[in-house]
């Protein structure tokens, strides 16, 4: 048996918004820094003292332009991750059930390009555990695992 540490363990929480219209999902993709050149979910970190739906939001209206009412936000999906070489992190994915605005592209130098995609048919080069949340949310499934070493709960599956 493992032993028990008394220190708290924090994690950094990533928060993401989902558009979805048709079964067709809104993605940007990214220019610079972290996984530039791979398609996203609209996301981004969580903020100190900020709930993870106002955080959510609040990625909606910094990245795409589109104001979303907390209360407009639907918990579909939460996510464990790690890359490799760097901490676990937590993602949150909340659907917005309506929004004001037409989504477009609010931080161009930050963003490489907009568009709708199939929810079962998105773009290769998406972001890998945007990716597996994406498979596992088209499947009905609230909670996964990504990047932990271990045989995934559901393997993503490309046409």
């Amino acid at each position: 048996m493992a032993s028990l540490s008394t220190a708290r363990h924090r994690r950094i929480c990533d928060v993401h918004l989902l558009l979805v219209r048709d079964r067709q999902v809104f993605l940007t993709l990214r220019r610079g820094g972290y996984a530039s050149g791979l398609w996203q979910v609209p996301s981004g970190h969580l903020e100190a003292g900020e709930p993870t739906d106002e955080g959510a939001a609040r990625e909606g209206l910094e990245e795409i332009g589109v104001r979303v009412r907390p209360e407009h936000l639907e918990l579909v999906h939460f996510i464990d991750h790690r890359a490799p070489g760097e901490e676990p992190r937590l993602g949150v994915f909340y659907r917005a059930t309506s929004w004001e605005g037409e989504p477009h592209n609010a931080e161009p130098h930050k963003c490489a390009g907009i568009g709708w995609y199939d929810l079962d048919a998105i773009p290769e080069n998406t972001v890998p555990y945007h990716a597996a949340a994406l498979a596992h949310i088209a499947a009905g499934r609230a909670h996964a695992q990504f990047g932990w070493g271990r045989a995934p709960s559901m393997a993503v599956q490309r046409p």
